[in-house]
């Protein structure tokens, strides 16, 4: 059975810290762009110290959202204003 090739998972992004990838992640979400992740709990378990040995986490997207996903996290968005 063939698979179609726009809903096959693609890397968009990887991240050694977790509080980064949970921001991409959100960015993504927000936009009504599903996210996939690998190795988020080993993250966790590791406290971050092994991350660089396991790749960091994997932050993917379907391939029909990758250019849309890309677009996103290479906007930095506003800043924010401080009174």
């Amino acid at each position: 059975m063939a698979t179609d090739p726009e809903s096959e998972l693609v890397l968009v992004a990887q991240f050694l810290m977790e509080q980064e990838f949970l921001f991409a992640r959100g960015r993504l979400e927000s936009a009504g762009i599903e996210c996939f992740c690998s190795n988020e709990y080993l993250s966790r378990i590791s406290s971050g110290i092994y991350n660089g040995m396991t790749g960091g986490i994997a932050l993917k997207v379907r391939r029909a959202d990758l250019a849309d996903a890309r677009a996103i996290l290479d906007d930095p968005g506003q800043p924010y204003l401080v009174d």
